[in-house]
């Protein structure tokens, strides 16, 4: 984590999720896509919320253990939970284009 970010808390993408935005993949594929978008919504929500963050909570933030983050940026960032849940919304939407993207132009290319 560098100085112009904060830590996210824990978000959990599930496979469940991904299955119903029509994303299905084997076992291992699926926990390393998983992985991936938990990723970059944490760097998302914690780029996001350095901005709503005083000095001071900044310095805290830093010495809150990872199983208590979540817990203290809700009680100290109004609309936590629609921050995170916004941007899993937008990682989520992102991987159905880029799949579909994906396989328009793999089409393409077995049609040529």
């Amino acid at each position: 984590m560098d100085d112009n970010n904060v830590a996210a808390g824990t978000v959990a993408i599930t496979k469940a999720q991904l299955n119903a935005v029509g994303i299905n993949l084997p076992d291992d594929d699926m926990e390393d896509l998983i992985q991936r978008a938990e990723n970059e919504v944490n760097e998302r929500v914690g780029e996001e919320l350095f901005d709503s963050l005083d000095d001071d909570q900044l310095q805290e933030d830093k010495s809150v253990s990872d199983d208590k983050i979540a817990e203290w940026l809700a009680e100290r960032v109004p609309g936590y939970k629609q921050i995170v849940d916004d941007n899993i919304v937008i990682v989520l939407d992102e991987l159905v284009k880029a799949i579909l993207n994906n396989e328009a132009e793999t089409a393409q290319k077995q049609a040529a």
